[in-house]
């Protein structure tokens, strides 16, 4: 794992995580990144994608004034206006990517934060060398673990003021009604190497120091109660009580009570909350990288000893219970081979060998070849140990 948390995932969900924020000094410190490594992020960025942004004291810039289309061998392709961005950046701009996939040194950090969370993860990229701030001081609807990777930067943090926020609870629609403190709960300055989480709703400014400085922000996406109504909701649709009409509260207040009644006892049966923890997990998709030396020769596919086994997936969905949701598919599984996927989960990054000794699985071959058809179809990802 890139990220030392220097916690437990237990303690930190039980102490930190939607509560407070967390400080974790050289948390990564051991991740080798450099101008280079940032540049050539931005340079394999769509540049078109509105996910691509421009940030200059306080608004974002229109994309004509950055951006310029261009005709490549008959291809319409988009590419940075340099000198202009160069421009906005030396004034204070900060260029920011949203979204980025399939780029090792980011995705080793969102699978670090994805395996410690469980949850699904965005991945952003700011860079900056000014002093003005990207935003001004807001709020964001999901937790975000920022990562300094260049120079530094200082975070003014404040205490909620409305507490989880959901995505269409955007803090500049409630500014006026629910302000921050003057007084920061925080007031710290992140070097390069270390880890700042920041649970949801809480207010914060990141602040440019006048050097150069990179950072990546990893939003983490959880299962909410809202959506567990909202799929009660639907599931519900055969319960008569919900499709009866609505006129008058006098002779809908009965109707309403019993409707309540029915919500509760449906959404606290712990088999529905597993059939929608099930859907939920089914459609989520995370990142994966092609391994053509492992699986693509002719001789077949061969996994060595040292390779290094984790699951795709952030979080083991049904192994407690014999089975795993894979690609939105749920894959019954022989009891020893759902113990031994729950080792590789409670272990990421452990070789092929020491899973093989540690597995009940007694035919060690057979177990060999199921875990290399695990890693081609991608409910395993091999990584190297040595």
């Amino acid at each position: 794992m890139c990220i030392d948390f220097g916690i437990s995932r237990e303690a930190f969900r039980d102490e930190y995580q939607e509560r407070k924020p967390l400080l974790i000094k050289g948390g990564a410190s051991d991740i080798a990144f450099g101008w280079s490594d940032a540049c050539g992020i931005f340079d394999r960025c769509n540049v078109a994608d509105p996910s691509f942004k421009l940030s200059y004291d306080g608004s974002l810039r229109p994309k004509k004034e950055y951006v310029e289309r261009y005709m490549d061998i008959g291809t319409a392709r988009h590419r940075l206006i340099k000198p202009v961005v160069y421009d906005y950046m030396r004034k204070g701009a900060t260029l920011i990517a949203n979204r980025i996939k399939h780029e090792p040194k980011v995705s080793a950090c969102a699978r670090a934060v994805g395996e410690f969370t469980g949850r699904q993860v965005v991945s952003s990229a700011y860079a900056v060398f000014g002093e003005k701030s990207s935003f001004r001081s807001h709020w964001d609807t999901r937790d975000v673990f920022a990562v300094q990777l260049i120079g530094r930067k200082r975070w003014l943090i404040y205490e909620p003021t409305f507490e989880l926020p959901l995505s269409t609870q955007q803090s500049k629609d409630y500014e006026s009604k629910y302000p921050h403190s003057r007084k920061p709960y925080l007031d710290l300055i992140l070097e390069a190497g270390d880890v700042l989480y920041v649970p949801r709703g809480w207010w914060h400014d990141p602040l440019p120091l006048g050097e150069g400085s990179f950072h990546l922000a990893l939003g983490t996406f959880p299962a909410y109660v809202v959506d567990y109504l909202g799929w009660a909701m639907h599931q519900m649709q055969d319960v008569i009580v919900v499709r009866k009409s609505l006129d008058d509260w006098a002779t809908d207040e009965p109707v309403l009570q019993e409707l309540a009644g029915e919500i509760v006892s449906f959404m606290r049966a712990p088999e529905n909350y597993e059939r929608f923890m099930d859907e939920f997990h089914s459609s989520l998709r995370d990142e994966a990288s092609l391994a053509l030396e492992d699986f693509a020769d002719a001789r077949g596919p061969r996994l060595s000893d040292e390779t290094g086994l984790r699951l795709r997936a952030h979080r083991a969905r049904g192994l407690s219970f014999g089975y795993l949701i894979h690609d939105g598919r749920k894959m019954s599984l022989n009891p020893q081979v759902a113990e031994t996927l729950r080792f590789i989960s409670e272990s990421p990054g452990v070789s092929l060998c020491t899973v093989l000794e540690h597995s009940a699985v007694e035919d060690k071959a057979l177990l060999r070849q199921l875990l290399t058809d695990f890693c081609q179809r991608d409910i395993l990802c091999s990584c190297r140990t040595a």
